[in-house]
């Protein structure tokens, strides 16, 4: 009776781990069927009602007509009664190439007065990655409504004449540059004595000059600039140098529209004006290009050209430098350089040479691109002056604060500096910037290439440190600067242990590789159906530190939470996508804890392991997450380890040898 009673105490036990286990797996599946089967809760079929809302003066519209397409607003000229055309409205995605967001285009209705005036816009529809989880943040914090009365002749900018939505910089700048392009275009072909339209026709008419020029054409005529940079190998650093300004028509040519798309937005967003200068990079170089290594100067002025001035510009697969060379970028100028007279561009090859040098002058249709001339192509608006840059000094400080408590805490084994960075993580990369790692940055990554994080400065930061902790020590992240590894942590440690369960061995081993599962089957979804996300029905940090709207998402953080309350480190034992990416890393990593003899014969770490990683003696490094437990303990010889070698060989206690890590 007592072993049945035993035998049933176990299963009850196992039962509830079980269900622990696999409740919020099921719930996951459940809630991509929903997804799968439901409805946008955006509409693309714009309706009369829509136009109405948008230009409510208007008393009639056409239909959807013209090239490009508009819907003609009619009502009320005069005081009169008399009636005509008061405006167009239309919708971006008749506008190609789309802006890309965070990971997808986003399409708006935009109405447009006879006056060059934005009046009103509608987001009609966006499958940005947090909106499962933010729900409608576009539609939030009054992000659309500052589009009300907005002038063309604005510059249409976030973080100047636009307030970008909070922690959403890239969706709004895809948001208010496909508005602006967009009523561009309109204006130029229904708005012809507005003004706008001539600097459309000014770049048509540039497009025009330089669309039957090749490559080798453009260099004959000095507007590409070649400059060889010899090694001591004998090898060639092959650059290539032309004017784009922030000139859209040029840059598309140059670039093709997606690459000088991406190159402008990551200017744009690390400063708040500059005009751009194309970089083509080829060779044979033996020493790869280093974009720090380059500099400019003027009147006996040197610039100095930091990483943040350099912006990655593509593959060079597209526009005139397709072919040409290895792949392309580009040189923010600073608004010290005067582009109407020459400058000198310098690449130090740090082999004991000299810089190698190039004399750079804007000359004929390029110049009159710079200056806004208006003989035959005048090109772009006047470039307003650089008031600074976009970086973000207070977050770069808060994080390498975060960052050195993080190696502190780690290095120095101390608890109570742990608890403290964890808490920091928590409140701040959390709940207040937002800025924790996600497995979207990788599917992101993927489909928009390393533009969105080389752009993000912070970002950039976080993913640097993150990468080379995990190559030297292992998944440091998952235990320091992940914000809801900080919530496991402290759930389990108010949590009454009565509660906390043991996930049976045969179980843990096969179920730790459902996260694997997990990440594969979003970056499959990534590269095949790239519009499409899933992840964040896997990463449920986003509906707690962006206060989600979805019920589902609600309760697929709950019962996770309830899990890991259960189960130490729950989600990052069978759920994390990204903790299987850094899993995946850790493969490679050199520093692994270290093992003694007496391991072989204690199962104290065993016990206290919240990721389930330690068996005796051995460690899965994979599913280990650098929390400084097992390797405490070894210091503090809280074990067999308290115990030399030879007293346990004299007891009688049999030690393994140790298999080297």
């Amino acid at each position: 009776m007592q072993v049945r009673s035993f035998r049933a105490s176990v299963w009850r036990a196992n039962k509830t781990v079980v269900w622990a286990l696999f409740l919020p797996v099921i719930l996951l599946y459940l809630a991509l069927v929903q997804t799968a089967q439901a409805q946008t809760p955006f509409n693309r079929n714009v309706t009369p009602e829509l136009l109405k809302q948008l230009m409510p003066n208007a008393t009639s519209f056409s239909e959807k007509a013209g090239e490009p397409p508009v819907f003609t607003a009619y009502g009320p000229l005069t005081d009169t009664g008399e009636t005509g055309i008061i405006g167009y409205l239309f919708q971006t995605s008749d506008f190609p190439p789309l802006e890309i967001g965070f990971s997808a285009p986003i399409e708006v209705l935009v109405a447009l007065d006879t006056q060059a005036t934005v009046t009103a816009i509608k987001v009609l529809d966006y499958n940005e990655s947090f909106r499962g989880s933010r729900g409608d943040f576009l539609s939030s914090r009054g992000f659309q409504e500052q589009f009300r009365r907005k002038a063309l002749t604005d510059e249409f900018r976030v973080g100047r004449d636009v307030d970008g939505v909070s922690r959403a910089t890239i969706t709004s700048w895809a948001t208010t540059r496909g508005i602006y392009n967009a009523a561009r275009r309109v204006a130029q072909f229904y708005l012809p004595d507005s003004g706008i339209a001539a600097g459309q026709d000014s770049s048509a008419n540039l497009r025009l000059h330089l669309e039957p020029l090749s490559w080798d054409d453009l260099k004959t005529q000095q507007h590409v600039l070649e400059l060889d940079v010899n090694l001591p190998d004998a090898t060639v650093l092959a650059l290539s140098f032309a004017y784009m300004g922030n000139n859209e028509t040029l840059g598309q040519l140059l670039l093709g529209a997606e690459d000088f798309s991406r190159a402008e937005r990551d200017a744009s967003n690390r400063f708040d004006a500059g005009q751009l200068v194309l970089v083509g990079i080829g060779g044979d170089a033996s020493d790869p290009f280093r974009q720090e290594r380059l500099a400019l100067r003027q009147d006996g002025i040197d610039f100095e050209m930091p990483r943040r001035r350099f912006v990655y510009a593509g593959s060079a697969l597209e526009g005139k430098i397709a072919k040409q060379a290895a792949y392309a970028g580009a040189i923010v100028l600073p608004v010290e350089i005067d582009v109407t007279r020459p400058f000198t561009i310098l690449y130090d090859p740090r082999n004991g040479q000299p810089p190698a040098a190039l004399e750079f002058s804007i000359n004929g249709l390029m110049m009159d691109v710079a200056m806004g001339n208006e003989i035959y192509a005048p090109g772009a608006e006047p470039q307003a002056a650089q008031t600074g840059s976009d970086i973000s000094w207070p977050k770069i400080v808060a994080l390498l604060v975060i960052f050195a408590l993080v190696m502190a805490s780690f290095l120095t084994k101390n608890a109570r500096l742990r608890w403290i960075t964890l808490s920091i993580t928590l409140v701040y990369l959390g709940f207040i910037n937002g800025g924790f790692l996600s497995v979207s940055h990788i599917t992101n990554t993927i489909n928009l290439g390393p533009s969105m994080i080389l752009g993000d400065v912070p970002l950039l930061m976080i993913v640097v440190f993150t990468l080379v902790t995990t190559f030297i020590w292992g998944r440091v992240f998952c235990s320091s600067l992940c914000p809801f590894g900080a919530v496991q942590d402290l759930l389990s440690k108010f949590v009454p242990r009565r509660w906390q369960k043991t996930v049976p061995a045969r179980v843990h081993d096969k179920a730790l590789y459902l996260k694997y599962v997990f990440l594969a089957l979003i970056l499959v979804m990534a590269v095949v159906q790239g519009g499409v996300s899933i992840f964040q029905y896997f990463e449920p940090f986003g509906t707690l530190f962006f206060y989600s709207t979805s019920i589902v998402m609600w309760a697929i953080l709950l019962l996770i939470l309830l899990a890991s309350a259960v189960v130490k480190r729950f989600y990052c034992r069978y759920v994390c996508p990204l903790g299987a990416a850094l899993g995946v890393l850790s493969f490679f990593s050199l520093s692994r804890i270290k093992r003694v003899q007496q391991c072989t014969a204690c199962s104290v770490c065993e016990h206290v392991c919240p990721t389930g990683a330690i068996r005796k003696h051995t460690i899965d490094f994979k599913e280990c997450v650098r929390c400084d437990i097992c390797e405490s303990k070894l210091i503090h010889k809280a074990g067999v380890c308290k115990h030399t070698v030879e007293s346990l060989t004299a007891r009688g206690v049999v030690l393994l040898p140790l298999k080297p890590v």
